[in-house]
Formats: C-alpha cells, sequence, structure tokens
C-alpha cells in the first residue's frame, strides 16, 4: 500500500510541475494578447462579409455601407488594408476605378448599392486572393505605403522600369521617385 500511495503522490507532484510550468506560458501568452488588443484598440478595423462577386470583373462587394466605415473611425480618402485568408492588401480608399492607374487594387463605395467595394483595376480582384461569397473581410486602416509618392494614385504591383540598366542592376524607372504613385501593396497575413 506504501508502494501505491508513493506513486501517487509523484504523480500528484508532477501533475502539480507540469501544471505550474504551463502557467507561466498562459500568463505570458495573455499579456501578449492584452497588448496586441490595445494596439489594435486604437486602429479601426471591421469585419465585413462578401456579399457578391462582380461576373465581369470580379470586383468583390460587400455588406459594408460607407457610414458604417465612417462610424469606424475610416477615412474616404485614406488607405485600408484588405486581409483574406493569406492575403492582405493595402490600397486607397478612391471614389472612381480612374483615380488608381491599371493594374492597382482599390477600394471604393459603389455607386449603386452604397456598400464598399474591393477591385483590382482592370484585374479580376477576387480571383487573385481567391475570394468567394460568403468569406469575411478582415479591414483595417492603413497608412499610405513608404513608397506611394505624391503623383497619380496607384502603378499597380510593381511600377514597370524604363531605360537601361545601370551598374547595380536596377531599370533607371525603378526607384520610387520615379513611378510617382501609390500603389497597393501585397503581404502576408500575421
Amino acid at each position: 500500500m506504501t508502494r501505491f500511495t508513493s506513486y501517487l503522490l509523484v504523480c500528484f507532484v508532477g501533475m502539480f510541475g507540469l501544471s505550474g510550468c504551463g502557467g507561466a506560458e498562459t500568463e505570458e501568452t495573455a499579456t501578449e494578447e492584452a497588448a496586441m488588443e490595445e494596439m489594435a484598440a486604437d486602429v479601426p478595423m471591421i469585419n465585413v462579409e462578401i456579399t457578391s462577386i462582380s461576373e465581369e470583373f470580379a470586383n468583390i462587394n460587400t455588406n459594408t455601407t460607407s457610414d458604417q466605415l465612417m462610424e469606424a473611425g475610416f477615412a474616404s480618402d485614406g488607405w485600408i488594408s484588405i486581409t483574406h485568408n493569406e492575403h492582405t492588401l493595402v490600397m486607397p480608399m478612391v471614389v472612381d476605378y480612374s483615380d488608381v492607374a491599371e493594374g492597382g487594387w482599390l477600394a471604393r463605395i459603389d455607386e449603386e448599392s452604397g456598400t464598399l467595394q474591393i477591385a483590382l483595376n482592370g484585374g479580376n480582384a477576387a480571383t487573385e486572393i481567391g475570394a468567394a461569397v460568403g468569406d469575411m473581410l478582415h479591414v483595417m486602416t492603413a497608412d499610405a505605403p513608404p513608397d506611394a509618392g505624391e503623383g497619380e494614385m496607384g502603378e499597380g504591383e510593381m511600377g514597370e522600369g524604363e531605360g537601361e540598366m545601370d551598374e547595380e542592376g536596377m531599370d533607371e524607372g525603378d526607384s520610387g521617385e520615379s513611378m510617382g504613385g501609390e500603389e497597393a501593396t501585397t503581404q502576408p497575413a500575421q
């Protein structure tokens, strides 16, 4: 009987030891999560549902209105980031497709429905990120990318360099200053 009691005592002490180790990780994880939530509280963000995808250009139509965006703290002429699965895109909020160069991502309020629409000017937005009706998009405010420039909006994913190759192997037209446009950027989701 003492042997069995000793065995139970060892198991009991072992359980407390293991739960003590897990407790420290849980406390650390909880602290990190609280810090992330506090940071996220300062940045306007909402989750929106994809309600339809346009047939011709695969534009992504959502259930979020302009009023809902403004109430959440989004600027009508600011930048937003959209996260869907593994894709995060940073794009400007614009009035019209012509505000962004062909190949550029954009967010706008659709005139007919009055809801947020995500589009790839001249491309198929939903196909590009694998979006489908019923999927959720995580939408946050964002800063303009550092290479956005001051000129006309949108040069697409990458500017097309012009000119000869210089000694470092970069086209003369590839510098951020010469692109002169604001552009959407793709980043992995975090």
